[in-house]
């Protein structure tokens, strides 16, 4: 770029600087005024928590069934399981009482919920 000799370099860097920080500072004015116009956005709110009632349940255990003749009627323990099942009731535990014993039973809870 060609310069008259009377204007240094240094001069017209610094005008150029100059010129440039007045652009700069017409479009943060604008900036300023646009956020002045628009209002703040609403503060946040948790909206308010609705209490969901608790589910009710009922529980239920079968008698102590020995294991020894467990092998021989399998299909009455399932039958009694099933027949439960049928009426609502979930297995929730299948427990071994006394093993090692020669009286091991299992001892079977069931759940079911209660409809009000």
């Amino acid at each position: 770029m060609w310069l008259p000799r009377w204007i240094s370099p240094l001069a017209f860097g610094l005008g150029m600087a100059a010129l440039g920080g007045l652009l700069a500072g017409s479009a943060l004015l604008r900036g300023a005024q646009e956020l002045e116009r628009t209002p703040p956005p609403e503060p946040r709110v948790r909206p308010e928590a609705r209490l969901v009632p608790q589910r009710q349940w009922e529980y239920k255990q079968l008698p102590c069934m020995p294991t020894a003749p467990l092998a021989r009627e399998r299909g009455d323990f399932a039958d009694k399981l099933n027949e439960d099942g049928k009426h609502g009731w979930e297995l929730v535990s299948l427990v071994e009482l006394w093993p090692g014993t020669g009286r091991e039973c299992l001892l079977a809870t069931f759940k079911r919920q209660v409809l009000n």
